[in-house]
């Protein structure tokens, strides 16, 4: 049930009390006026259209750079899990160090200050370890490594990138105002063509457009940050996150 009102905030109740006293400041004046809203309309949907299906766009983006991260960790982990030359406590460090770099990386998403040179280092951090154990490795195995922490840096970057330049924040601005100013312009027009003793209609009417256009800005706002965990289509981040641990051999007494 709270999914339907997931988009209704403090927003919201600012149209409604607008939409409410402009209404009845209309009437009580009698004020009203003949003017054609659809190009003061258009000024107000396809901003908000637009800036949701960016939202939209954004948000497919990173999900399939966090596949690829996903894959590609894993990737490294089972390139060095499958090497019998390998010890288990070798193996069990290379998963931890691996466990490191998502830890950085999901709470980067989640809001944490993203240090470039930290995520680096923990790759570094990898590298040489490959480089340290080349005699157990081959070439050929050495080289697939390479190029997986490639794409993992890569995925890393560019999903950082994607939530740091969000959309314009000067067009969602614009929205916002827009919302707040459609009540005075569109109101009068309404009280004009549906005046007299249809009361209830009207302000029925203008409750419901200033609900559409600021639950259509919500929608937009809560995709804006799909890292954050508090909106329906947040991105389940802990589906990408790496946990795999190796099994240590027993001790013996």
């Amino acid at each position: 049930m709270l999914k339907y009102f997931a988009i209704i905030d403090q927003k919201t109740a600012y149209v409604f009390i607008l939409c409410i006293l402009i209404t009845f400041l209309c009437f009580q004046f009698d004020f009203h006026y003949n003017l054609n809203v659809t190009l003061f309309s258009i000024a107000v949907i396809f901003p908000l259209v637009f800036t949701i299906r960016e939202a939209f766009r954004r948000r497919d983006s990173v999900i399939k750079l966090l596949s690829i991260f996903k894959s590609s960790i894993n990737a490294v982990f089972y390139c060095f899990t499958n090497n019998n030359k390998l010890s288990a406590e070798q193996k069990q460090l290379v998963s931890n160090k691996l466990q490191d770099i998502s830890t950085l990386f999901f709470n980067t998403l989640r809001g944490a200050e993203y240090n470039s040179k930290e995520v680096g280092n923990k790759l570094d951090e990898v590298f040489n370890f490959l480089n340290e154990n080349r005699e157990s490795i081959s070439n050929g195995v050495a080289l697939k490594i390479i190029r997986f922490l490639k794409d993992v840096h890569e995925s890393i970057e560019n999903s950082v990138g994607l939530k740091m330049h969000g959309s314009p924040i000067s067009l969602r601005a614009y929205c916002l105002v827009f919302i707040y100013v459609f009540p005075f312009v569109f109101i009068p027009t309404l009280v004009h063509d549906l005046g007299g003793n249809s009361h209830w209609v009207v302000y029925a009417l203008s409750i419901i457009h200033g609900f559409i256009l600021i639950s259509l800005y919500n929608v937009q706002d809560a995709m804006e940050n799909p890292f954050d965990q508090v909106g329906l289509d947040d991105i389940k981040l802990e589906e990408f996150h790496f946990k795999k641990t190796v099994a240590l051999p027993e001790a013996t007494s």
